[in-house]
């Protein structure tokens, strides 16, 4: 006989459980990780910078004397935050709730593949009131807690992962272009567009002469027109972008550890390390959809110096 006890709320399905810690859509934890901190804003006189040896980006608090570097976002820093007046701390906490939260939203539960084999017998034991219940989380939970259907949510796991993987290839292109250029000081071929035109990502912190323009594509980069006339083009005939953005505040347009390439800020101290995530694949939850290069497909991908 069918139990009509009514389905539990989202906090008794879910509790303090995060959801299973690994990879989704081929992006490794600490990839993870990384690409949804850029997604995230910094506070004012913070600046993101990236070491090539660690290979890692690190933020730094350019209004403290010494200016004071950590391996984590900002936002997720003790010292910072407890540096703030309650008030304006808990305004943060506010605009990043959905980071802090301590069970996976339900946006997660829609990216999980956990009624993907058809049935109903997922199961997950939870404690409530010192009274042990074991609930199914398969479709019809899923269907209460998300406010969708099976259908909608096979579709949109397709649709994620397919943006997720393309992103993270583009992630791997321009970080290694990032790490080259700095090793180099010369711009680094990234692939072509979808008209076969070449790409080139100068080296952070570069200036070349001859621009004759410079227009922002994304977030992120910024495109650098040059006058061909005069010949003053920092390499073959393309496309140029430079490492600068909103998402970067005033850091990966002259980033670089101290040891590299003058460098303005050392890498923190230690080994590097970032908090765990409790969301989606390991990270915060946050979708990776940002237009890394705006929009742009990016082909025949390449990855040496010319």
């Amino acid at each position: 006989m069918a139990s009509a006890d009514p389905p539990p709320s989202y906090e008794e399905a879910i509790g303090d459980r995060p959801l299973p810690q690994q990879a989704r859509n081929g992006i490794p934890l600490r990839a993870r990780r990384s690409m949804e901190d850029e997604l995230r804003p910094l506070p004012p006189g913070w600046v993101r910078e990236f070491d090539p040896e660690t290979q890692h980006q690190f933020f730094v608090d350019t209004k403290t004397s010494p200016p004071r570097s950590i391996w984590h976002h900002p936002y997720d820093d003790e010292t910072f935050l407890n540096s703030l007046p309650p008030t304006e701390r808990e305004q943060i906490r506010a605009s990043q709730s959905g980071l802090f939260q301590r069970r996976p939203s339900a946006a997660d539960l829609v990216a999980e593949q956990t009624d993907e084999d058809g049935s109903d017998s997922d199961t997950h034991t939870h404690t409530h009131a010192h009274t042990h219940r074991t609930i199914k989380l398969g479709r019809k939970l899923k269907d209460h807690l998300t406010g969708t259907t099976h259908e909608e949510r096979v579709a949109e796991r397709t649709r994620r992962a397919h943006a997720e993987r393309e992103l993270y290839r583009q992630h791997c292109v321009v970080r290694r272009a990032m790490i080259d250029g700095m090793r180099t000081g010369r711009p680094q071929l990234l692939g072509r567009d979808e008209n076969r035109v070449h790409m080139y990502l100068e080296p952070p912190g570069h200036t070349f002469p001859g621009v004759a323009g410079v227009s922002r594509i994304s977030p992120y980069l910024l495109e650098i027109r040059y006058n061909d006339a005069d010949g003053r083009r920092p390499g073959p005939p393309g496309r140029y972008f430079r490492p600068e953005g909103d998402m970067y505040g005033l850091g990966y347009g002259a980033y670089g550890c101290g040891r590299f390439a003058g460098g303005r800020w050392d890498r923190p101290q230690g080994e590097y390390r970032r908090l765990d995530g409790r969301g989606f694949g390991g990270g915060l939850g946050m979708p990776l959809m940002a237009p890394l290069l705006g929009g742009m497909m990016l082909g025949g991908l390449a990855g040496t110096a010319f």
